[in-house]
């Protein structure tokens, strides 16, 4: 590892790997953060949870240009930066946000398209040109099944559904809700069936909402779950009756964490171990109660119990 990308851990308690998957020993054990990043956006982790992954934006702070400094980041359970430029072995990334796994496929946005990667070979095997749509924020990606993927581009308040094929020829995308303000972070769950989708709002006001999208009559249909609450960013299930999710509140001023009753409708907060300016893209372990959360304004990810 680059002696210049420094990790700072200090954790009272050992991590290990248990089945595939890590552990804390010690839930109030202190958390770490990992340095090293450039705009950190996304961190994702394999189904087998042996490998992490973060998306970089790079080093300038600019999600849609297409600068070709954007890279993915594999780190250790540990905090260790395995390889700080896992990807692309070859080509180039502008500005990579959202990721999902699909096999060993890993596919990230990256401005106006969606690019896939084989995370055992790191060559470049899939690509989605959706520059015809007008977005240049293709920001979340979510598994639907092995061979679909949700699509949010939050400057143009859409969500689509892409049907993969083996090449770009045989993969098709379809519109499946409109008019939404800033859609970002996306969560399916699969035993309901519903697409649960937060905003960031236009970018200026802070006016992003958590909805939810359906398909009932032969079509989808969006509906809002709460009012204009923030500049909302990641999103989970949090627990069986609860998503969480990331709110910026400001972008001079730290976010926060809200988490949602799917039952009652209630709203309440929560914290991690330290402020976060720039909560993005968060992965949460929900078995044990473990975010990993971009602190995408300092270039670091903090890795926490939610509290």
């Amino acid at each position: 590892m680059n002696a210049g990308f420094v990790k700072t851990v200090a954790l009272a308690a050992s991590v290990m790997l248990i089945a595939g998957c890590f552990a804390m020993k010690d839930k109030g054990a202190v958390p770490m953060t990992i340095q090293g990043f450039s705009s950190p956006e996304s961190v994702v982790m394999t189904e087998d949870c042996k490998r992490i992954f973060v998306s970089n934006m790079g080093v300038e702070l600019a999600p849609s240009a297409k600068d070709h400094d954007g890279f993915i980041t594999e780190i250790s359970h540990d905090g260790m930066i395995l390889n700080r430029k896992y990807l692309p072995k070859e080509g180039r990334l502008n500005s990579p946000k959202g990721m999902a796994i699909i096999k060993d496929t890993l596919y990230v946005t990256d401005v106006d398209r969606v690019v896939g990667f084989d995370i055992k070979t790191q060559a470049q095997v899939f690509e989605l040109d959706l520059s015809v749509e007008k977005s240049g924020f293709l920001n979340d990606l979510e598994v639907f099944n092995e061979h679909t993927l949700f699509l949010s581009a939050s400057d143009v308040g859409k969500v689509y559904m892409i049907s993969l094929g083996q090449d770009a020829v045989s993969t098709s995308y379809k519109l499946i809700a409109e008019g939404i303000k800033g859609p970002n972070g996306l969560y399916y769950d699969k035993k309901a069936d519903k697409l649960y989708v937060v905003g960031f709002g236009d970018g200026t006001e802070a006016q992003g909402e958590l909805g939810v999208i359906e398909y009932k009559d032969g079509k989808h249909g969006y509906q809002s779950l709460t009012k204009p609450l923030g500049f909302l960013d990641g999103l989970a299930r949090f627990d069986d009756d609860n998503l969480i999710f990331s709110d910026w509140v400001s972008f001079d001023k730290p976010g926060l964490l809200r988490v949602f009753n799917l039952k009652t409708g209630e709203l309440s907060t929560r914290s991690l171990s330290e402020e976060v300016r720039g909560p993005a893209d968060f992965l949460y372990v929900r078995k044990h109660g473990m975010m990993w959360m971009p602190k995408m304004m300092e270039g670091k990810v903090l890795v926490s119990e939610v509290k």
